[in-house]
Protein backbone atom coordinates (compact mmCIF):
# COMPACT_ATOMS: atom_id res chain seq x y z
CA UNK A 1 0.00 0.00 0.00
CA UNK A 2 1.40 3.38 -0.97
CA UNK A 3 2.15 5.93 1.72
CA UNK A 4 0.46 9.27 1.19
CA UNK A 5 2.16 12.64 1.29
CA UNK A 6 0.73 13.47 4.70
CA UNK A 7 2.10 10.21 6.13
CA UNK A 8 5.58 10.96 4.77
CA UNK A 9 5.41 14.44 6.26
CA UNK A 10 4.45 13.06 9.67
CA UNK A 11 7.25 10.50 9.45
CA UNK A 12 9.82 13.17 8.56
CA UNK A 13 8.70 15.44 11.39
CA UNK A 14 8.85 12.50 13.77
CA UNK A 15 12.46 11.88 12.73
CA UNK A 16 13.31 15.53 13.40
CA UNK A 17 11.73 15.36 16.84
CA UNK A 18 13.45 12.08 17.70
CA UNK A 19 16.78 13.36 16.39
CA UNK A 20 16.73 16.41 18.63
CA UNK A 21 15.57 14.50 21.70
CA UNK A 22 18.30 11.87 21.24
CA UNK A 23 20.96 14.54 20.63
CA UNK A 24 19.85 16.44 23.74
CA UNK A 25 19.87 13.24 25.81
CA UNK A 26 23.43 12.29 24.83
CA UNK A 27 24.62 15.88 25.19
CA UNK A 28 23.42 16.00 28.80
CA UNK A 29 24.27 12.41 29.77
CA UNK A 30 27.86 12.66 28.56
CA UNK A 31 28.41 15.72 30.74
CA UNK A 32 28.51 13.13 33.54
CA UNK A 33 30.92 10.80 31.76
CA UNK A 34 32.80 10.00 34.98
CA UNK A 35 29.83 7.85 36.00
CA UNK A 36 30.42 5.12 33.40
CA UNK A 37 32.88 4.27 30.66
CA UNK A 38 30.12 4.11 28.01
CA UNK A 39 29.20 7.71 28.74
CA UNK A 40 32.81 8.66 28.14
CA UNK A 41 32.83 6.86 24.79
CA UNK A 42 29.93 9.05 23.66
CA UNK A 43 31.45 12.22 25.15
CA UNK A 44 33.97 12.44 22.29
CA UNK A 45 31.30 13.52 19.77
CA UNK A 46 30.72 17.07 21.05
CA UNK A 47 31.42 18.57 17.63
CA UNK A 48 28.82 16.29 16.04
CA UNK A 49 26.23 17.01 18.75
CA UNK A 50 26.76 20.73 18.19
CA UNK A 51 26.36 20.45 14.42
CA UNK A 52 23.24 18.25 14.60
CA UNK A 53 21.60 20.38 17.30
CA UNK A 54 22.26 23.54 15.30
CA UNK A 55 20.71 22.12 12.12
CA UNK A 56 17.67 20.76 13.94
CA UNK A 57 17.13 24.01 15.82
CA UNK A 58 17.11 25.89 12.52
CA UNK A 59 14.55 23.40 11.20
CA UNK A 60 12.27 23.89 14.20
CA UNK A 61 12.65 27.66 13.94
CA UNK A 62 11.38 27.38 10.38
CA UNK A 63 8.51 25.18 11.59
CA UNK A 64 7.84 27.60 14.47
CA UNK A 65 7.73 24.84 17.09
CA UNK A 66 8.64 26.85 20.15
CA UNK A 67 9.15 23.93 22.53
CA UNK A 68 11.62 22.17 20.27
CA UNK A 69 13.34 25.46 19.49
CA UNK A 70 13.94 25.95 23.22
CA UNK A 71 15.29 22.40 23.56
CA UNK A 72 17.50 22.94 20.52
CA UNK A 73 18.92 26.22 21.78
CA UNK A 74 19.73 24.63 25.14
CA UNK A 75 21.44 21.69 23.43
CA UNK A 76 23.43 23.99 21.17
CA UNK A 77 24.50 26.09 24.15
CA UNK A 78 25.63 23.06 26.15
CA UNK A 79 27.78 21.67 23.36
CA UNK A 80 29.11 25.09 22.40
CA UNK A 81 30.35 25.44 25.99
CA UNK A 82 32.62 22.43 25.32
CA UNK A 83 33.57 23.20 21.72
CA UNK A 84 33.86 26.97 21.27
CA UNK A 85 36.75 27.55 23.74
CA UNK A 86 39.07 25.57 21.45
CA UNK A 87 38.57 28.24 18.78
CA UNK A 88 39.07 31.30 20.99
CA UNK A 89 42.32 33.23 20.47
CA UNK A 90 45.16 32.59 22.90
CA UNK A 91 48.31 34.56 23.51
CA UNK A 92 51.00 33.87 20.92
CA UNK A 93 54.67 34.71 21.46
CA UNK A 94 56.50 37.10 19.15
CA UNK A 95 58.44 35.52 16.31
CA UNK A 96 61.55 33.74 17.55
CA UNK A 97 64.75 32.75 15.83
CA UNK A 98 64.35 29.10 16.84
CA UNK A 99 61.47 26.73 17.24
CA UNK A 100 60.82 23.00 17.45
CA UNK A 101 58.72 21.47 14.69
CA UNK A 102 57.11 18.17 15.66
CA UNK A 103 55.25 15.70 13.45
CA UNK A 104 53.11 12.97 15.02
CA UNK A 105 51.82 10.11 12.89
CA UNK A 106 49.88 7.04 13.92
CA UNK A 107 50.63 5.26 10.66
CA UNK A 108 48.50 2.10 11.25
CA UNK A 109 50.23 -1.19 11.93
CA UNK A 110 48.86 -2.79 8.75
CA UNK A 111 50.06 0.08 6.52
CA UNK A 112 52.76 -1.36 4.27
CA UNK A 113 53.17 1.73 2.05
CA UNK A 114 55.26 4.51 3.60
CA UNK A 115 55.44 6.67 0.47
CA UNK A 116 52.77 9.18 1.56
CA UNK A 117 54.35 9.45 4.99
CA UNK A 118 57.73 10.15 3.39
CA UNK A 119 56.17 12.78 1.13
CA UNK A 120 54.73 14.49 4.21
CA UNK A 121 58.10 14.43 5.98
CA UNK A 122 59.77 15.95 2.92
CA UNK A 123 57.09 18.66 2.69
CA UNK A 124 57.00 19.60 6.39
CA UNK A 125 60.65 18.99 7.29
CA UNK A 126 59.98 18.51 11.00
CA UNK A 127 62.73 18.50 13.58
CA UNK A 128 61.21 15.63 15.55
CA UNK A 129 59.00 12.82 14.26
CA UNK A 130 56.95 10.54 16.50
CA UNK A 131 55.58 7.40 14.84
CA UNK A 132 52.99 5.15 16.47
CA UNK A 133 51.59 1.78 15.35
CA UNK A 134 54.98 1.33 13.68
CA UNK A 135 54.69 -1.49 11.10
CA UNK A 136 57.46 -4.06 11.15
CA UNK A 137 57.91 -3.56 7.42
CA UNK A 138 58.98 0.05 7.96
CA UNK A 139 62.53 -0.78 9.11
CA UNK A 140 63.81 0.19 5.66
CA UNK A 141 61.86 3.45 5.86
CA UNK A 142 63.53 4.38 9.14
CA UNK A 143 66.95 3.51 7.77
CA UNK A 144 66.27 5.69 4.74
CA UNK A 145 65.54 8.65 7.02
CA UNK A 146 68.81 8.37 8.94
CA UNK A 147 70.61 10.90 6.78
CA UNK A 148 68.20 13.63 7.94
CA UNK A 149 67.19 12.03 11.25
CA UNK A 150 70.30 10.29 12.56
CA UNK A 151 69.04 10.10 16.14
CA UNK A 152 66.39 7.39 16.44
CA UNK A 153 64.69 5.65 19.35
CA UNK A 154 62.75 2.66 18.08
CA UNK A 155 60.63 -0.07 19.66
CA UNK A 156 59.43 -2.53 17.02
CA UNK A 157 56.52 -4.80 17.90
CA UNK A 158 54.17 -7.13 16.07
CA UNK A 159 51.10 -5.50 17.68
CA UNK A 160 49.74 -1.93 17.23
CA UNK A 161 52.01 -0.53 19.95
CA UNK A 162 55.29 -0.22 18.07
CA UNK A 163 56.72 3.26 18.49
CA UNK A 164 59.59 5.42 17.28
CA UNK A 165 61.08 8.88 17.78
CA UNK A 166 63.31 10.39 15.09
CA UNK A 167 65.24 13.62 15.62
CA UNK A 168 67.47 15.94 13.63
CA UNK A 169 69.02 17.06 16.89
CA UNK A 170 71.06 14.97 19.30
CA UNK A 171 69.13 12.78 21.71
CA UNK A 172 71.04 13.41 24.91
CA UNK A 173 69.25 10.64 26.78
CA UNK A 174 66.44 8.24 26.04
CA UNK A 175 64.55 5.34 27.52
CA UNK A 176 61.69 3.12 26.46
CA UNK A 177 59.59 2.61 29.56
CA UNK A 178 57.33 -0.38 30.02
CA UNK A 179 54.29 1.57 31.16
CA UNK A 180 51.97 0.09 33.75
CA UNK A 181 49.75 -1.84 33.73
CA UNK A 182 50.34 -3.61 30.38
CA UNK A 183 54.03 -2.76 29.85
CA UNK A 184 53.23 -0.83 26.68
CA UNK A 185 56.22 1.17 25.45
CA UNK A 186 56.56 4.86 26.27
CA UNK A 187 59.46 6.87 24.89
CA UNK A 188 61.16 9.37 27.20
CA UNK A 189 63.81 11.43 25.42
CA UNK A 190 65.83 14.57 26.05
CA UNK A 191 66.56 16.38 22.80
CA UNK A 192 69.37 18.92 22.47
CA UNK A 193 67.82 21.55 20.21
CA UNK A 194 69.65 24.78 19.30
CA UNK A 195 67.64 26.74 21.90
CA UNK A 196 68.33 24.24 24.69
CA UNK A 197 67.14 20.86 25.89
CA UNK A 198 63.55 19.65 25.52
CA UNK A 199 61.94 16.58 27.00
CA UNK A 200 59.68 14.64 24.65
CA UNK A 201 57.42 11.82 25.84
CA UNK A 202 55.36 9.59 23.60
CA UNK A 203 52.65 7.17 24.73
CA UNK A 204 49.91 5.13 23.08
CA UNK A 205 47.57 3.73 25.74
CA UNK A 206 45.14 0.88 25.23
CA UNK A 207 41.82 1.52 23.49
CA UNK A 208 39.05 1.99 26.10
CA UNK A 209 36.24 0.08 24.37
CA UNK A 210 36.17 -2.82 26.85
CA UNK A 211 36.02 -2.43 30.62
CA UNK A 212 39.56 -3.79 30.90
CA UNK A 213 40.87 -1.51 28.17
CA UNK A 214 39.21 1.49 29.82
CA UNK A 215 40.81 0.72 33.19
CA UNK A 216 44.22 0.06 31.62
CA UNK A 217 44.16 3.28 29.60
CA UNK A 218 43.29 5.29 32.71
CA UNK A 219 46.10 3.72 34.73
CA UNK A 220 48.60 4.50 31.98
CA UNK A 221 47.38 8.11 31.73
CA UNK A 222 47.78 8.45 35.49
CA UNK A 223 51.35 7.17 35.33
CA UNK A 224 52.13 9.40 32.36
CA UNK A 225 50.86 12.39 34.32
CA UNK A 226 53.11 11.55 37.26
CA UNK A 227 56.08 11.24 34.92
CA UNK A 228 55.26 14.55 33.24
CA UNK A 229 54.93 16.39 36.55
CA UNK A 230 58.56 15.53 37.39
CA UNK A 231 60.07 16.93 34.20
CA UNK A 232 62.53 19.81 34.82
CA UNK A 233 62.61 20.77 31.12
CA UNK A 234 60.16 22.24 28.63
CA UNK A 235 57.95 19.22 28.04
CA UNK A 236 56.10 17.86 25.02
CA UNK A 237 53.85 14.79 25.19
CA UNK A 238 52.90 13.35 21.81
CA UNK A 239 50.59 10.48 21.06
CA UNK A 240 47.34 8.77 20.26
CA UNK A 241 45.97 8.86 23.81
CA UNK A 242 42.69 7.14 22.91
CA UNK A 243 40.61 9.90 24.49
CA UNK A 244 39.37 13.29 23.43
CA UNK A 245 39.71 16.54 25.36
CA UNK A 246 36.18 16.05 26.72
CA UNK A 247 36.83 12.77 28.53
CA UNK A 248 36.82 12.88 32.33
CA UNK A 249 40.06 10.92 32.66
CA UNK A 250 41.79 13.12 30.07
CA UNK A 251 40.83 16.18 32.10
CA UNK A 252 42.12 14.61 35.31
CA UNK A 253 45.39 13.73 33.59
CA UNK A 254 46.16 17.16 32.12
CA UNK A 255 45.06 19.02 35.26
CA UNK A 256 47.23 16.89 37.55
CA UNK A 257 50.27 17.26 35.28
CA UNK A 258 49.64 20.99 34.55
CA UNK A 259 49.63 20.43 30.80
CA UNK A 260 48.00 22.37 27.96
CA UNK A 261 46.70 20.97 24.70
CA UNK A 262 48.45 22.43 21.66
CA UNK A 263 45.04 22.71 19.97
CA UNK A 264 44.09 25.70 22.11
CA UNK A 265 43.15 28.53 19.76
CA UNK A 266 43.42 26.36 16.65
CA UNK A 267 40.13 24.47 16.90
CA UNK A 268 39.09 20.91 17.61
CA UNK A 269 40.99 19.40 14.64
CA UNK A 270 39.69 15.80 14.82
CA UNK A 271 42.03 13.02 13.69
CA UNK A 272 40.24 9.64 13.75
CA UNK A 273 38.68 7.69 12.02
CA UNK A 274 39.22 9.14 8.56
CA UNK A 275 37.17 6.33 6.98
CA UNK A 276 34.10 7.87 8.70
CA UNK A 277 34.43 11.63 8.17
CA UNK A 278 31.19 12.55 9.95
CA UNK A 279 32.39 10.67 13.03
CA UNK A 280 35.90 12.16 13.29
CA UNK A 281 37.03 12.79 16.88
CA UNK A 282 40.22 14.35 18.32
CA UNK A 283 42.22 11.56 19.99
CA UNK A 284 45.75 12.37 18.74
CA UNK A 285 47.33 15.00 20.95
CA UNK A 286 50.34 17.20 21.53
CA UNK A 287 50.43 18.41 25.14
CA UNK A 288 52.90 20.96 26.45
CA UNK A 289 54.07 22.35 29.78
CA UNK A 290 53.49 25.96 30.79
CA UNK A 291 56.92 27.11 29.57
CA UNK A 292 56.13 26.09 25.97
CA UNK A 293 54.26 28.25 23.45
CA UNK A 294 52.47 26.81 20.42
CA UNK A 295 52.60 28.76 17.17
CA UNK A 296 51.20 26.15 14.76
CA UNK A 297 48.80 23.24 15.09
CA UNK A 298 47.65 21.49 11.93
CA UNK A 299 46.34 18.13 10.85
CA UNK A 300 47.93 16.73 7.72
CA UNK A 301 46.65 14.75 4.74
CA UNK A 302 45.91 11.04 4.74
CA UNK A 303 49.00 8.81 4.77
CA UNK A 304 47.33 5.41 4.41
CA UNK A 305 46.33 5.28 8.07
CA UNK A 306 42.99 5.59 9.82
CA UNK A 307 44.45 8.62 11.66
CA UNK A 308 45.40 12.02 10.33
CA UNK A 309 48.93 13.16 11.22
CA UNK A 310 49.46 16.20 13.44
CA UNK A 311 52.07 18.92 12.90
CA UNK A 312 52.96 21.51 15.54
CA UNK A 313 55.49 24.31 15.89
CA UNK A 314 56.64 25.04 19.43
CA UNK A 315 58.75 27.72 21.07
CA UNK A 316 60.33 28.01 24.47
CA UNK A 317 58.62 30.79 26.43
CA UNK A 318 60.86 33.54 27.68
CA UNK A 319 61.13 33.72 31.50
Amino acid sequence: MAIGGRDWKSFALGLLEAGLVVTAFFSVATAFDEWHRLLELFSHFRLQYLAVATLLTIAFLWLRWAGYVALGVATVALNAWYVVPWYLPVERPPAADTDLRVLHANVLVSNQDSSRFLDLVAERSPDVIVIQELPGAWSTTLQGLKADYPHQVVEERADPFGIALLSRYPVRSSAINAAAPLNLPEIVATIGAPDGDWQVLSAHPMTPVSAAGFANRNLQLHGLGELASRSPLPLVIVGDLNTSMWGHHYRKFVDAAHLRNAREGFGVRPTWPIFLPVGLIPIDHVLVSGDVAVTTFETGPGIGSDHLPVFVTLQRRKP
